[in-house]
């Protein structure tokens, strides 16, 4: 079942900032602290007011937290309420980190310079594509993000913002990152991921040139250089797989063991979308509970939104698939909806083509999907080590990010795991990782 609401994570008491249409700023002092925000936030949604039909000068701003920890770790979000008499509308607003040394060592920047590139002319662009084909309703295409009034990004001043609806005034709902996911809400999400993929493989054979610049790079290509501060890391997560697993499970140690001798290597082929083609796609890239909401009718999920666009990249189809359900799932649950789920994907990418007026025999045929998975499907273990153990994890035994990339730039490395098992979670955390691992093997992917 999910979470009752994300406004859950959100403390009832805050420091609230309020500014009015000429700009002067008051603060109120409660329990929880909203920290000082940067004068470009304040600048945008000024900007933004009289769009949304506020007057200028009369209206005022207030500041709220808008996600608990946890929730992000390129960026921070904060609630906004703009009021004007009797009216108030309440705006998400994404933000870099505010800790420099976060800020730089997590790439914060490149990344809200990808997200910024979705929301303005990414997601507008196939919506538009869509449309131009006869796909009007979010009943029949893909339309489920959230609507964004303003995404700026400017990467020498150190700025950005995104500035979205807040997709909880609708009703939905985010999903207790701590349960396993259940079979309507893989359904759901497995329909318009296909749909999602299906609409690169039509467009970017429809309109190559204006597919071009939608055909980026894998984000994480620079934690794999020799000298990267994350390159420990990553061998640390990798040991803590290696040491969940019991002792009589000698297959699965020896693969992992082989695994760790080639570990950036497979991280970067995985990557590569030239090993893809021509079936390579643009993927939202971090398909985790974390990042989709969920509007119900009786209790059963009726629609999805995906959001946090920061590390979409063009790549094999593949990854979309593993990361969601190697690390969204268990083993109890891959044993009876494996291959069902991968069966709704496909066939729900085969119904978008054919309304995109293509033929799926030809775009991405089944059999390829079916090599595909064998190519690139180890990437759910790879994946699985970084997200398995945070969503074993309590929200407050979670690492302090800032602490971490601190001491990032002290030493230039990262020397220990981003999530280590706790008392509270290493039974949860071995469990779901072992089996991981062992489906990997079942299915051929490792």
């Amino acid at each position: 079942m999910a979470d009752q609401a994300l406004s859950s994570a959100i403390p009832e008491t805050s420091n609230t900032t309020t500014t009015n249409g000429h700009g002067e700023e008051r603060t109120e002092s409660v329990s929880e602290q909203v920290p000082e925000l940067p004068a470009y936030l304040h600048a945008a949604l000024k900007q933004l007011a009289p769009k949304e039909g506020f007057t200028e000068g009369n209206f005022t701003i207030e500041f709220d937290f808008g996600s608990s920890k946890g929730d992000g770790f390129v960026g921070q979000m904060f609630k906004a309420t703009i009021s004007e008499g009797d009216r108030r509308e309440v705006y998400l607003c994404k933000i870099p980190p505010l800790d420099d040394a976060r800020r730089e060592q997590f790439s914060s920047m490149a990344a809200f310079a990808r997200e910024v590139l979705v929301y303005d002319r990414f997601l507008p662009t196939i919506y538009e594509y869509q449309r131009a084909k006869g796909i009007l309703g979010r009943d029949d295409g893909f339309f489920h993000t959230p609507r964004c009034y303003l995404a700026h990004c400017d990467e020498t001043a150190q700025e950005s913002v995104i500035i979205m609806e807040d997709l909880r005034l609708r009703e939905f709902q985010l999903w207790n990152k701590h349960n396993i996911i259940d079979y309507a809400h893989g359904t759901l999400f497995m329909t318009h991921l296909g749909r999602l993929h299906a609409i690169s493989l039509a467009m970017k054979r429809d309109q190559p040139e204006r597919f071009a610049p939608f055909k980026l790079p894998n984000p994480f290509d620079p934690m794999l250089k020799a000298d990267g501060p994350f390159r420990n890391m990553i061998l640390s997560q990798l040991q803590m797989v290696i040491d969940a697993l019991r002792e009589q499970d000698t297959i699965e140690r020896a693969k992992m063991e082989q695994l760790k001798e080639d570990v950036f290597d497979e991280l970067a082929r995985c990557g590569k979308a030239e090993l893809a083609e021509p079936y390579a796609v643009v993927g939202h890239g971090d398909c985790w509970t974390n990042n989709m909401m969920f509007r119900y009718e009786e209790g059963i999920p009726k629609e999805i939104v995906l959001f946090d666009w920061q590390v979409m990249r063009y790549v094999t189809p593949v990854q979309d698939l593993m990361y969601f359900i190697f690390c969204c799932t268990d083993g109890e649950f891959r044993r009876k909806y494996y291959h069902e789920m991968i069966d709704i994907y496909y066939d729900s990418l085969s119904t978008m083509l054919t309304k995109l007026q293509h033929d799926a025999s030809e775009l991405f045929p089944r059999a390829v999907l079916d090599e595909q998975l064998l190519v690139f499907g180890r990437y759910g273990i790879l994946m699985g080590m970084f997200l398995v153990p945070m969503m074993c994890t309590r929200n407050d035994e979670l690492p302090d990010i800032e602490a971490l990339a601190q001491k990032m730039t002290e030493t230039q490395q990262l020397d220990e795991s981003f999530f280590k098992t706790t008392e509270s979670n290493q039974e949860a955390y071995a469990t779901r990782i072992r089996s991981v691992v062992q489906d990997s093997i079942r299915y051929g992917y490792l």
